[in-house]
């Protein structure tokens, strides 16, 4: 009987032995990760941050002609940075109040006595083409999308080129002019 009880003594202790190890190899570990992202883009149009002022070079009347006659032009850019990496395209949505139903000049918002009659400003969407941009905070063709970098050091481009233009048939006045433009980063 002795022999019969050490086998159960030695058989049981071989389980709690077999158990204890199982029980020790039954452990896991979780990690956790994620990222914070701005919660939106760092804007900067021509190296003067978000909101500038594109300037032209004086014009006279005699160099306009009729109505669309461009006169001086400028090119800016506009740059993104640290917009969230997940997204893989990025656009520009303009607004702005125009002089036409297809809301591609902005008008001269000076009405006072130094204000200059019959002109406005185009501007040329130099991304994936050369089209003007629509003033009515529509959504952009993606042709003219830019690849998002999402990173500070090498920002993501949008080129454009503004242009002072003739409004109607008749020449611009001599005088002061300014108009503004709203954008809004569009994520696609």
């Amino acid at each position: 009987m002795n022999k019969k009880l050490l086998t159960v003594l030695m058989a049981g202790s071989l389980i709690a032995a077999v158990n204890t190890s199982a029980f020790a190899e039954d452990t896991g570990k979780v990690e956790f990760s994620g990222r914070i992202v701005a919660d939106t883009c760092v804007i900067d149009v021509d190296g003067a941050g978000a909101n500038t002022v594109v300037t032209f070079a004086d014009a006279y009347p005699d160099n306009f002609e009729k109505d669309g006659s461009i006169g001086p032009t400028k090119d800016f850019q506009i740059s993104l940075a640290k917009c969230d990496p997940a997204i893989a395209s990025l656009n520009l949505r303009f607004s702005g109040d125009t002089t036409d139903g297809e809301n591609l000049r902005l008008k001269n918002d000076l009405s006072d006595a130094s204000a200059a009659t019959n002109v406005g400003i185009t501007v040329t969407n130099n991304n994936g083409g050369n089209t003007d941009v629509v003033f009515d905070d529509s959504v952009p063709v993606s042709t003219t999308d830019v690849a998002n970098t999402g990173d500070e050091a090498t920002p993501s481009i949008f080129n454009y080129t503004a242009k002072v233009i003739q409004i109607g048939d008749e020449k611009p006045t001599a005088g002061k002019y300014h108009a503004s433009a709203n954008f809004t980063v569009f994520y696609r």
